[in-house]
C-alpha cells in the first residue's frame, strides 16, 4: 500500500500546485483533439447540435473549474468533469463512423495513458479510469466482431489500467523525491546542521520580515573563552558546547527567534518590551548556560542586547548590540549590558553572578 500513498499535507499542496497547470493543458489539448475528431467524422453527416454543444459545456466547466481551483479536491472535481465530457464528446462522434468498437476501445486506451501523470492520487486515478471506459464502450455489448474477442478485450482493458497505475504511481513517487530533496536543501539553506536551528541567513530574514513591525529586543550571545575549549579539549567537545547552549537558549518561551550568527555566536530575539523584564531574560539565560558543562568546566556567556522598537535599522541594531557584548565581555564575562537607544551602552547587574 506504500505506493499508493499520497504524501502528507504540505506535499499533496506542493503537488497540486505543480499539477494544476499541467492538469489544464492537458485538458486543452484533449479538447482540442475532440474538435479535430468532430471535423474528421462529419464530414457529409449533420451535426447533432444539442449534444454537442452540451458536450463543449461540459468540457469547458471543467477547464475553468480546474483552472480557477484553490484546492486539489476542486482540481480533482474539474478534471472529473473535464474526462467525463471529453469521453462523451468522443462517444458521439464514433456514431456517424464504422467499426466504432474499435475506435472506442482505441481512444480509452489513449485517454487512460494520457491522464495517468496527471492525477496526484491513485484511487481517483481508477476512478476517472472507470468513468471513461463506461463511457466509451457503452452501446458496444451488441457488437458480436467485439465481445466475440472478449478475452482479448479483457486483457487489453487490464493492462492498459495496469500500465495507466504504474505510469501514475511513478510520476507520484518522483515527484515525492523531488518534494523531499527540496526540503532537505532548503534545511540545510536555512538551518544550522550542528545545533539545529536557524543559521545567519535564515536569523537575519526573518528579523527583516518582522523589523520593524514587531518591536522587542535583540540579544547578541557569545560563549565565553571558547577558543580554550576546543584547544584543551578538541572540536569534539567544542561541538557539544554549541549544541547544548543552542538548546538552552532556543528553548526558553520568551525566545521567538533564535539563531547562530557563525562560530560561537548566536543572535535571539523577544517580544518583551520592558527592559526589566528583558535583564531577567538575560540572567535566566546566563544561569541555563551556567547549568552546563563540558569535561567538568562549567560554560558560561556573555550578551549585548539592544532595544528594537522602530527607531533605528536592523543594521544599527545588530551594530548596537555587537558593541554592548563587547562591553560585557570587557567588564569579566557571564553578564550582560542593555544598550540605551542612543547607543551608548550601560552596563547592567548580571541577575546570576558566576561563582
Amino acid at each position: 500500500m506504500k505506493y499508493l500513498y499520497a504524501g502528507d499535507a504540505d506535499f499533496q499542496h506542493q503537488s497540486f500546485l505543480e499539477l494544476r497547470p499541467i492538469a489544464v493543458w492537458t485538458q486543452l489539448l484533449g479538447e482540442l483533439s475532440w474538435l479535430a475528431s468532430l471535423l474528421l467524422s462529419h464530414p457529409h453527416q449533420q451535426v447533432d447540435a444539442a449534444n454537442t454543444v452540451l458536450v463543449c459545456l461540459i468540457m469547458l466547466a471543467g477547464t475553468v473549474l480546474s483552472l480557477n481551483a484553490s484546492h486539489r479536491h476542486t482540481l480533482l472535481l474539474g478534471m472529473l468533469l473535464n474526462l467525463c465530457g471529453l469521453a462523451l464528446g468522443f462517444r458521439l462522434n464514433m456514431l456517424f463512423v464504422s467499426n466504432t468498437s474499435l475506435w472506442s476501445t482505441s481512444i480509452a486506451v489513449c485517454i487512460t495513458l494520457t491522464m495517468a501523470p496527471v492525477f496526484h492520487s491513485s484511487y481517483c486515478f481508477m476512478l476517472a479510469s472507470g468513468c471513461v471506459w463506461a463511457i466509451l464502450l457503452q452501446g458496444t455489448l451488441d457488437d458480436r466482431r467485439l465481445w466475440q474477442q472478449d478475452t482479448l478485450i479483457a486483457l487489453l482493458t487490464l493492462v492498459t489500467l495496469a500500465s495507466g497505475l504504474m505510469l501514475n504511481i511513478l510520476f507520484r513517487r518522483l515527484r515525492l523525491r523531488g518534494y523531499h530533496l527540496r526540503r532537505d536543501l532548503e534545511a540545510l539553506a536555512f538551518q544550522d546542521a550542528l545545533t539545529g536551528i536557524d543559521n545567519r541567513r535564515s536569523l537575519l530574514e526573518k528579523l527583516q520580515a518582522w523589523y520593524p513591525a514587531q518591536h522587542g529586543h535583540f540579544l547578541m550571545v557569545d560563549i565565553d573563552d571558547f577558543k580554550s575549549v576546543n584547544d584543551d579539549f578538541g572540536h569534539e567537545a567544542g561541538d557539544q558546547v554549541l549544541q547544548q547552549v543552542a538548546q538552552q537558549l532556543s528553548g526558553h518561551p520568551d525566545v521567538a527567534l533564535c539563531g547562530r550568527l557563525g562560530g560561537e555566536e548566536f543572535g535571539l530575539f523577544t517580544r518583551l518590551l520592558d527592559s526589566q523584564r528583558v535583564s531577567e531574560l538575560a540572567g535566566q539565560l546566563i544561569h541555563r548556560v551556567n547549568t552546563c558543562s563540558v569535561e567538568q568546566r562549567r560554560l558560561s556567556i556573555s550578551i549585548g542586547i539592544v532595544l528594537m522598537d522602530g527607531r533605528i535599522g536592523l543594521t544599527a541594531a545588530l551594530r548596537q548590540a555587537d558593541a554592548a557584548l563587547y562591553q560585557a565581555k570587557h567588564r569579566g564575562k557571564n553578564g550582560f549590558v542593555l544598550a540605551l537607544p542612543c547607543g551608548h551602552p550601560v552596563p547592567q547587574q548580571t541577575l546570576v553572578q558566576a561563582s
